[in-house]
């Protein structure tokens, strides 16, 4: 048995890693399986976690080509590997970067829509946000004013921007969803 396997097999062990689990990481090849192996130690990536992993990296590599070992040595998801933030900042942070090569037209159509707010040029206590995974084409926009006179000059703000056509671009990003 050579190191990596024997490595494999005590975190799968400490981890409790279901045998499908496990079956699924050692079918592939060596170079990949250390890949992951290094980010799963980083991460201390449990059962679920590790699933979703590999359910990730199997759809982008099967999807646009190339190893799970290229994929994860992209400096997007090497650098939180390395750097000094907690470890649940960093599986944020790798999964973040995951979700981004794995979606990349919603990660796009993210990025317009946080541009499209940015240019509202709303102010201070008018803040605009979205559902998770843009799963429906609602928007919420919450004020907040500490007295009636703050309300209403936030209220006008808003109104100037509809009647611009501002809020329209915003609107219209949905369609590309």
């Amino acid at each position: 048995m050579s190191l990596l396997n024997e490595q494999i097999a005590t975190y799968a062990q400490d981890k409790r890693l279901s045998p499908q689990t496990l079956a699924r990481w050692k079918a592939w090849g060596e170079e990949d399986q250390a890949a992951l192996f290094v980010v799963a130690r980083e991460l201390h990536l449990g059962e679920n976690h590790l699933r979703d992993f590999l359910d990730w990296l199997e759809e982008i590599t099967t999807r646009d080509g190339g190893a799970v070992r290229e994929l994860l040595t992209r400096a997007e998801i090497y650098q939180p590997l390395q750097s000094t933030l907690s470890r649940n900042d960093k599986l944020k942070a790798v999964k973040a970067a995951l979700r981004r090569i794995r979606y990349p037209r919603l990660s796009r159509l993210e990025d317009d829509l946080r541009a499209a707010v940015k240019a509202l040029d709303l102010g201070n206590g008018i803040q605009v946000s979205f559902p998770p995974t843009l799963e429906s084409e609602e928007i919420t926009v919450e004020l907040k004013a500490r007295n009636l006179q703050e309300l209403t000059d936030k209220l006008r703000r808003v109104q100037r921007r509809v009647e611009d056509g501002a809020w329209q671009r915003l609107f219209a990003l949905f369609d590309e969803v």
